[in-house]
């Protein structure tokens, strides 16, 4: 009997070991996800990659962290540690913040992407396409950035810019992938506001389908800067990969994992280069700026690092929950988002997960100049 306790005691102690082998490069590892989202020192598409992977590390570090605290109570001070230092990343996930009351120095900015409005498929979609145009329309906000708008002069139900125009007089509108539609139609970035634009400004990224565009606003006394963005689109169609998982045809899953791989490496490569452009547009800006937009990538990205070294996230600062905003699978991401400088306050941020007529959700925030 005592040999037998003693040969479960060794067995226990083995792998008590490994574990420990395993706990030491995973904090190591961890440690290098926050470097590199802190500091972007990395100029290379594969700290992308590393970055992506800063929540499921911290997850593996909480797993460590509970086994050594009832095997081995000092051995979980390291994972203890390297979460307690990765604090503000949990930010990035889940805020829980409490709205705070509008004033009327009040302007609520909306962001949609409309998912092309259903162009080219209508007949399947005529219903959601009339519920998702009358929120575009009725929705109470100052500014709307609508991504992915799609609008042609000689279709009824896609007049768009005239549907918008009657109650937003102030608009400002770039056609992206101009090559792909006819004369009279045209899908874009577009920017809808009830205070004047004095100036504006868009561009298409180069070898993409994707682009920003600005609009300078004078609102109740005050001048600002809209950016509205939409970054290189990585592709990733997860569920075609578990699709095909299920039909037990591994060989096309494999393939769809490595185009999911690949897709996800020019994206990393793309998103570098667009956002020089961006972050050269808050730079310069004379004014204020909120920045709005699709940035097909999560908050441990290149994108949203740089950008937060700049500018404020709104859901971080005023939002509530997950703030899932993408509305297909993998669905558990938030990929659209809000910043904006300092000058401004932002009392409210919400995603509206009710509003399910696109593969996005739209989100709204309420701003302030101090």
């Amino acid at each position: 009997m005592a040999k037998r306790k003693s040969e479960e005691s060794v067995s226990k102690k083995i792998i008590s070991s490994l574990i420990w082998l395993g706990t030491l490069p995973l904090c190591l590892y961890t440690l290098l996800t926050y470097l590199l989202s802190y500091s972007l020192i990395i100029d290379h598409w594969l700290a992308g990659f590393i970055m992506m992977t800063l929540p499921y590390a911290q997850l593996l570090c909480l797993v460590s962290l509970i086994y050594w605290i009832f095997r081995r109570a000092k051995r979980a001070l390291l994972p203890l540690i390297v979460l307690a230092l990765g604090y503000g990343f949990i930010m990035r996930s889940i805020a829980w913040n409490t709205a705070t009351p509008t004033t009327k120095k009040n302007v609520r900015v909306l962001s949609y992407n409309v998912y092309g409005m259903y162009s080219n498929n209508y007949v399947g979609n005529e219903e959601k396409v009339k519920a998702l145009k009358s929120f575009m329309l009725e929705y109470d906000a100052d500014i709307k950035c609508f991504q992915e708008f799609y609008s042609h002069a000689d279709r009824k139900p896609y007049r768009s810019i005239n549907m918008m125009k009657d109650a937003y007089p102030h608009y400002a509108f770039i056609p992206l992938k101009e090559d792909f539609f006819e004369a009279k139609e045209k899908m874009g970035l577009a920017i809808f506001s009830k205070y004047p634009i004095i100036s504006q400004k868009g561009k298409q990224f180069g070898n993409s389908a994707n682009g920003y565009l600005y609009a300078d606003i004078v609102a109740k006394k005050d001048t600002f800067r809209i950016i509205n963005v939409q970054l290189w689109s990585m592709g990733i169609r997860v569920g075609r990969v578990t699709g095909k998982i299920r039909d037990q045809d591994f060989e096309d899953a494999k393939k769809e994992g490595r185009g999911i791989m690949n897709s996800l490496r020019k994206g990393f490569i793309q998103h570098k280069d667009e956002m020089s452009q961006i972050n050269r547009l808050i730079q310069e800006s004379l004014y204020p700026v909120i920045l709005v937009g699709d940035l097909n990538e999560t908050p441990y990205g290149w994108a949203y690092g740089t950008l937060r070294e700049r500018l404020k996230n709104s859901f971080e600062e005023a939002g509530r929950g997950f703030g899932y905003t993408l509305n297909r699978s993998p669905y558990l991401v938030r990929i659209d988002n809000q910043f904006f400088s300092k000058e401004f306050k932002i009392n409210q941020f919400v995603t509206l997960r009710n509003i399910n007529y696109s593969d996005h959700f739209p989100i709204a925030g309420d701003y302030e100049l101090k």
